[in-house]
């Protein structure tokens, strides 16, 4: 089985890190729920250090597009991006999408 995953990595904006910690809970709650499983990753050093991977975790490609599916459809989550988007707390720097590998 192939996991796909979708990594969004954030750079809080000064003095918002634990704000955008709080977000990044809620956001989980509501991925977990529509079938992510979701793990938040903290960069020390190297490639973007300071920043914070939110990595939504999928068993297969189809279940990445249901998820998406359910995504585009939850209120609950418009709301919550709506909301995340009118008072930003961190700024978005990369985003990616990426296939495990079985070797």
């Amino acid at each position: 089985m192939t996991t796909i995953s979708t990594i969004a990595t954030w750079r809080p904006r000064d003095g918002k890190t634990s704000e955008f910690l709080a977000s990044a809970a809620t956001a989980k709650k509501i991925h977990e729920r529509l079938g992510a499983k979701v793990r938040l990753y903290s960069s020390t050093f190297g490639g973007q250090p300071t920043t914070l991977s939110y990595v939504l975790e999928h068993a297969s490609w189809g279940a990445l597009g249901a998820f998406g599916e359910k995504v585009e459809k939850d209120n609950e989550w418009q709301v919550f991006w709506a909301k995340a988007n009118a008072n930003p707390t961190a700024d978005l720097v990369q985003n990616n999408v990426v296939s495990e590998l079985h070797i």
